[in-house]
């Protein structure tokens, strides 16, 4: 009886935001310039994803990806020069994961754009009590033709 009371909680996280009721509004959208507030350096956004109790960044600068919470650059209003097709899905959109025999549902709480594709990250497994046990993260990265609107 308690082996099925854990697997019910633990489906109920993946379903459930991990931000709460409403999302935290966005820093930056993907795809637009920002200034790293270390440096001054320009840099735009390709991704985005929840992390703890934050939004966490990917900002391409000189080349490289950095993860960054938005108190480490300032935005802009200005779009990176890219003809992108838009996104499939949103972050807060329900999924459906083919994981399993069975599929799963789960929210998309991260969205990342690596050249011409957008990936979607999920939990794949629910969170425990000591973090510091867990080796391996818990958030996957996927493709649009991995999911399936709920």
């Amino acid at each position: 009886m308690m082996i099925n009371q854990i697997t019910l909680l633990e489906s109920c996280w993946h379903i459930s935001p991990p931000w709460g009721q409403a999302m935290p509004p966005l820093a930056v959208q993907i795809l637009k310039e920002v200034f790293l507030s270390s440096s001054d350096l320009p840099g735009y956004c390709c991704g985005i994803h929840w992390e703890g109790q934050e939004w966490i960044y990917a900002i391409v600068c000189l080349g490289e990806i950095l993860y960054l919470p938005s108190k480490e650059f300032r935005p802009t209003n200005i779009f990176k020069n890219a003809a992108v097709p838009t996104s499939l899905f949103q972050l807060g959109d329900m999924v459906e994961v083919d994981f399993t025999l069975q599929p799963t549902r789960r929210i998309i709480q991260g969205i990342f754009r690596l050249k011409s594709d957008w990936l979607y990250g999920v939990e794949w497994c629910a969170p425990i009590v000591e973090e510091t046990a867990l080796t391996q993260s818990r958030f996957i990265w996927l493709a649009d033709v991995d999911l399936v609107r709920v």
